[in-house]
């Protein structure tokens, strides 16, 4: 599989590190000043919740597509702090992600997961949002979408974000991975759909 850069203005960094791994820190460095210097021309004409939104989605687009094409030095970039310590620090969080990564290992065909927001909310400068990843996979020569979510936080205004996925543990850990996880958060169980029975059932 070989990634295309469909990433959007500040990630393409990321993208570009899976494909010219050679890259100098200066080219990166300056998508990161691009990034804040269009965040900044965004905001003078935005509602937040709108900034916030897109931006969220943006830095989840980009872990999904670390995950797809396993770059696992920069999904940890993009993963909470405390979702690191829970595993005991960055090694073993990154064994636990080739682990999880084969046990479900994307098929030849397979793209990177679909996103949509589900919820966003937020308390001062401090956002947290539900994310819902769709999957297109075949299981047992049946097509299936498997639901799985994404909890993102950002500490300065929605501008950047860090993700737990939750798909990776069970609910009833996410306090102890998550601690700052706002209370009123509503988080879907996560399901696979075969589309058979959807066919079947219209």
């Amino acid at each position: 599989m070989h990634p295309g850069i469909d990433l959007p203005g500040f990630l393409f960094y990321f993208t570009a590190q899976m494909i010219y791994p050679m890259q100098t820190t200066k080219t990166i460095l300056l998508g990161v000043i691009l990034s804040f210097h269009l965040s900044a021309v965004s905001a003078q004409s935005e509602p937040d919740s709108v900034i916030a939104k897109r931006h969220a989605l943006l830095y989840a687009d980009s872990l999904v597509k670390c995950n797809f094409y396993q770059n696992w030095n920069q999904y940890i970039a993009l993963t909470c702090q405390s979702a690191i310590k829970y595993y005991g620090g960055k090694e073993q969080f990154k064994e636990h992600l080739v682990t999880a990564y084969f046990r479900h290992e994307p098929t030849e065909h397979e793209k990177p997961e679909k996103l949509r927001m589900l919820t966003l909310v937020n308390n001062t400068d401090e956002w947290q949002c539900v994310i819902e990843k769709v999957r297109e996979t075949w299981i047992n020569n049946r097509k299936a979408r498997i639901y799985s979510y994404l909890i993102g936080h950002s500490e300065d205004n929605g501008i950047t974000w860090k993700f737990v996925d939750v798909s990776h543990n069970s609910l009833s850990n996410l306090g102890y991975i998550f601690p700052q996880i706002f209370g009123d958060l509503p988080i879907p169980e996560g399901k696979t759909v075969y589309v058979d029975e959807i066919v079947a059932q219209q």
